[in-house]
């Protein structure tokens, strides 16, 4: 192979490494775990309660949650770039349409491919598991969709914390754990709920560290309203709120002790409690660093969850 085409192959992997690196941004992966524990969790659920568990319909619940998320993401980053939230400075989104190295036809491209992968999955599950599935299902389609729609959408009209909390609090955990059972039960809410409150903390936390840019591109996101006293406050009770709304159906003998195992996670929840508090919305890295961390909690509480579950379930035999 000559110099000149060797030089060709290397500039084609480096393109193909790029573009690759670009779309592992657009995604944003490191997001996916507040659809994968939920999906988990209602499984988990399922088993502890005795069904038998179904692998491929859990494997193909766990993609399509998956699948829907990454398609919000991506239509979020194409609504908040075209409304100028982001924007140069700003930390909000994934950061690709702002530096350039996608266009907005491929974002909104790839985000109706993943609405169909997600609607295609949903479909099966449906015909498999029966048409109650299907109103969980266009639920979780419509807050997706239209979550970051300009001026209408749930994060424009003070309605995002609901929207996340209905969609990744409640939704995938029932909907996983009725594609096992075939049962609506109230049930997993017990451990759906707490988990709920995490994410939507985290979400809390995006607007505490956004609130002065988006205020700026003329969105007053829920942080912003609130103000730093009461934005702080109410990151709290949500990060508190969830190790309570947990323990207390432990303590009352309705939820199985192994669900205690998410205490491992609370000296975290101690230090990002104690760090917002402190935190000032003209902080944006401390804030950013506040996101990241309550990313963390929301993972390691929902996975000690799980775990903590099925380890009972087993010693109980």
């Amino acid at each position: 192979m000559s110099s000149s085409e060797t030089a060709s192959v290397v500039i084609e992997q480096r393109g193909a490494l790029f573009q690759l690196r670009t779309w592992l941004s657009a995604l944003r992966p490191e997001s996916f775990p507040v659809s994968v524990v939920p999906a988990l969790l209602g499984v988990a659920v399922a088993w502890e309660r005795g069904y038998r568990i179904d692998p491929l319909l859990a494997v193909l619940t766990l993609a399509g949650a998956v699948a829907i998320h990454a398609a919000t993401n991506l239509l979020q980053d194409y609504f908040d770039f075209k409304s100028g939230l982001d924007r140069e400075g700003t930390q909000g989104g994934s950061g690709v349409l702002v530096r350039g190295r996608a266009t907005l036809r491929a974002i909104l491209v790839a985000s109706v491919i993943f609405y169909a992968v997600s609607a295609a999955i949903a479909g099966y599950l449906v015909y498999t598991c029966g048409l109650t599935l299907a109103w969980i299902v266009a639920a979780g389609l419509v807050v997706g969709s239209i979550y970051a729609v300009p001026r209408y959408g749930l994060k424009y009209n003070l309605l995002g914390d609901v929207g996340v909390f209905a969609a990744f609090g409640i939704g995938i955990t029932a909907g996983s754990y009725f594609v096992q059972t075939g049962v609506l039960d109230i049930y997993p809410l017990y451990y759906a709920i707490p988990f709920g409150m995490l994410v939507v903390a985290l979400l809390h936390a995006n607007n505490m560290r956004d609130a002065r840019d988006d205020f700026e591109a003329g969105l007053r996101n829920p942080a912003y309203r609130m103000g730093v006293g009461l934005s702080r406050a109410f990151y709290a009770v949500l990060v508190f709120g969830a190790y309570a709304a947990l323990m207390a159906p432990v303590f009352l003998g309705i939820v199985p002790r192994g669900a205690m195992a998410v205490l491992i996670t609370f000296p975290l929840a101690l230090k990002l409690v104690g760090n917002v508090l402190k935190a000032d919305f003209e902080e944006r890295s401390a804030l950013g660093s506040q996101v990241g961390l309550t990313a963390l909690l929301a993972l390691t509480f929902g996975a000690m969850l799980v775990i903590g579950i099925v380890i009972f379930g087993l010693a109980r035999g």
